[in-house]
């Protein structure tokens, strides 16, 4: 498809770009916008072409780390074994970047070492068995001090399992990856418990990654690993169950009957002592294996322990995982040769994490309630740093918000106030949203950065417009020019007024750099899906609606902070049940819609990344329903609710299309602020052979967790 000079003209002329991260930015020190560092892209491990695999190890560790601007305090870290180049001692970092291709398999050795004894009170405790709904507060987290009453400022009226706890354990979620939910791929209810003296896993897991067959039960893994763990469970249990009654507590849930259990019903255990093996492939669509690929783009991936995601992310417990293209046409292959860059991006391309790093660990510290580090977010671990570009050159930059996207100080009398990248002589074309290409159309209508989707975040008297805007979890890949001459200065790219990081423009002009004027037709699985038509199954569970409590008209205490419940329930408030059930390969358009006022929920749903085919913001009072060229994400803000002259609820609505293609098994759809997750705003999801459908639905859903 060819695009007219005239259409990339009007493109080079876009200076504005909106990114609201979803966190309060309040200016940083001073000193932080003196002698700004240049940013660090950061440490990274490549998949070996030759074998076509990535094999990492990653663990989780703690130690004393310096939060730039806040304090030196213990947080926990993810650090790559093999990535390169190493973090200095006491430097905090995003986790090692993943690059593969498509066709590679990933191998993790995942390891839990953190220290227990740095950070108590993070297990469940106190239950024989799970009691019935509602369950107890007894396992949450706590801080502050007690009243009168013994009540505590937190959990308040928060019960588990939705509620802050068990930040010792950890898991890693692979977001974006088109994989198996199950076993050993993008497992998100497995919990690895911490073993800071535990032996070396390496020699066993590489049993299983040297012969590149995924395990598929229980059975397939070697027999030594799945000893050994066994073993290491039961003597957890022993451990936890000294610990109670020495604290005067009732004898815990043994997790080791829990992992039997599920193993006699031939599913996946859910309790692993210091380590697990993640191995999965990338599927490329063009080997014709499978029906639906994996989409080349920026990916990234985080740890995922319900009743822990927020206090883990608030740790910088992130990293991206590139995928890219595995053959001329390709995503990345086609960007590449357009300017010339050769076989690897190298200094053409920046990765920049927004995250915010918090001292507060688990919330049994109560002198430690400030959340200082909630007040900055950092790229890369790093406060305004500098990118450096000559003039004229492009750069890839990938986005990625990694941060808890809690609204708290965006919201101000019901209005979102947002900021701009407001520069002089840049110009920006955006490629890619959620690790997904744009089509050619896309590509020329730029509907982000042109304003042409609406985004509910933004009321009608605002005088900023609608542009890109990165929800929590959300990513944007941007070609970005540098102006033609050097400038004297370096340039703040701002957000809500803050600067997140400047760049500086100087050294010898490069030779004309022009953005692609024809782009690359998207794959067959990347087109439009169609409209489901009546032999398709619809789903029983839409609208998925996210709400409060009856009655509540705001965020504040009511007496107490909201409760956060999709469909009127929080997670697992009725035991353990399957909320949303899908056949594979099913097609189905589902509507989301956000009850609650003045907070935009990001709907997020693992495994199948999903289209737009509508959204409607009462706040604008606008409905965007594109006729076709739907924008593929991972993640959707739910625009807000609004109250409505006869008193009722006006929710924001956004309808999805998607499809279940090639993989089976149980997973989430959750919202990505964080704490709403970790307080009840998740579900659990399940995709069933079609022939099971629905019989199998309810076949030995996972415990809550």
């Amino acid at each position: 498809m060819k695009i007219s000079s005239g259409k990339i003209l009007s493109l080079g002329a876009i200076a504005v770009v909106v990114v609201a991260l979803g966190v309060s930015f309040l200016t940083p020190p001073a000193s932080a916008q003196l002698g700004s560092k240049e940013l660090v892209n950061p440490p990274e491990i490549r998949s070996d072409p030759a074998k076509k695999r990535l094999r990492e190890v990653i663990e989780l560790v703690n130690g004393q780390f310096k939060i730039p601007g806040v304090e030196t305090t213990q947080l926990r870290q993810f650090r790559g074994r093999n990535a390169k180049p190493e973090v200095p001692a006491g430097t905090i970092s995003p986790g090692p970047t993943l690059r593969a291709r498509l066709g590679d398999q990933i191998q993790i050795a995942f390891l839990n070492k953190t220290d227990r004894t740095m950070f108590p009170f993070t297990y469940v405790t106190g239950r024989d068995k799970p009691p019935p709904p509602p369950f107890s507060s007894l396992g949450c987290d706590k801080s502050g001090l007690p009243d009168g009453n013994g009540k505590f400022p937190y959990p308040a009226a928060d019960i588990y399992p939705n509620c802050f706890h068990g930040s010792t354990t950890a898991n890693i979620h692979y977001h974006g990856t088109h994989t198996s939910p199950d076993g050993l791929g993008d497992n998100v209810l497995v919990q690895v418990l911490p073993d800071d003296k535990q032996r070396d896993w390496i020699p066993i897991f590489n049993k299983i990654f040297d012969t590149g067959k995924i395990p598929q039960t229980w059975e397939d893994l070697p027999q030594d690993l799945r000893d050994a763990q066994l073993d290491l469970v039961k003597k957890r249990d022993a451990e936890e169950k000294a610990e109670n009654l020495k604290n005067d507590l009732p004898e815990p849930e043994s997790m080791l009957k829990a992992n039997l259990e599920r193993i006699a019903a031939h599913q996946w255990p859910q309790y692993f002592i210091g380590a697990f093996p993640n191995i999965f492939d990338l599927p490329d669509y063009s080997s014709g294996k499978v029906d639906a690929g994996q989409a080349p783009g920026t990916h990234w991936y985080h740890a995922h322990k319900h009743g822990s995601t927020s206090l883990h992310i608030r740790n910088g417990l992130a990293g991206a995982l590139i995928i890219e293209s595995s053959q001329e046409g390709g995503y990345d292959h086609f960007i590449r040769k357009a300017f010339g860059w050769g076989d690897r991006y190298e200094k053409h391309e920046k990765i920049l994490i927004f995250q915010q790093y918090d001292p507060i660990q688990n919330l049994e510290r109560p002198s430690r309630r400030g959340g200082k580090g909630s007040n900055q977010v950092l790229v890369n671990g790093q406060l305004t740093p500098t990118i450096t570009m000559r003039p004229g050159e492009v750069q890839l930059w990938r986005m990625i918000n990694a941060t808890e996207g809690n609204a708290a100080g965006i919201i101000n009398a019901g209005n979102f106030k947002n900021g701009l990248f407001q520069t002089t002589g840049f110009t920006f074309v955006q490629t890619a949203q959620d690790g997904v290409q744009f089509s050619p159309l896309n590509y020329v209508n730029q509907p982000f950065l042109n304003c042409k989707i609406p985004n509910g975040a933004i009321p009608p008297d605002d005088p900023v417009p609608n542009g890109l805007i990165l929800a929590a979890a959300n990513r944007a890949d941007l070609l970005v020019k540098a102006p033609a001459t050097a400038q004297n200065a370096r340039i703040p790219f701002n957000s809500q007024g803050v600067t997140l990081f400047f760049v500086k423009v100087e050294g010898e002009p490069v030779a004309d750099q022009s953005f692609p004027d024809t782009w690359m037709e998207m794959p067959k699985f990347l087109q439009d899906l169609p409209k489901p038509g009546p032999h398709d199954i619809t789903n029983p569970g839409s609208p998925v609606k996210f709400q409060w409590e009856k009655d509540r008209t705001g965020t504040g205490p009511n007496p107490d902070p909201p409760h956060f419940m999709i469909n009127k329930k929080q997670f697992g408030e009725t035991g353990p049940i399957v909320d949303q059930c899908m056949p594979k390969d099913g097609l189905q358009d589902w509507v989301l819609e956000n009850y609650t006022t003045q907070i935009a929920h990001p709907f997020h749903i693992h495994i199948n990344p999903f289209q737009i085919v509508e959204m409607f913001s009462p706040m604008l009072d606008k409905t965007y329903t594109p006729k076709d060229n739907y924008i593929w994400e991972d993640v959707i803000a739910i625009p807000p609710a609004k109250i409505g002259d006869d008193g009722k609820v006006i929710p924001g609505r956004v309808i999805i299309r998607q499809k279940y293609p090639d993989f089976t098994g149980t997973f989430v759809l959750h919202c990505h602020i964080l704490a709403h997750e970790d307080r009840g705003m998740m579900q659990l999801v399940r995709i069933v052979p079609r022939e099971k459908y629905p019989t199998g639905c309810q076949d030995h859903p996972p415990a809550h967790h």
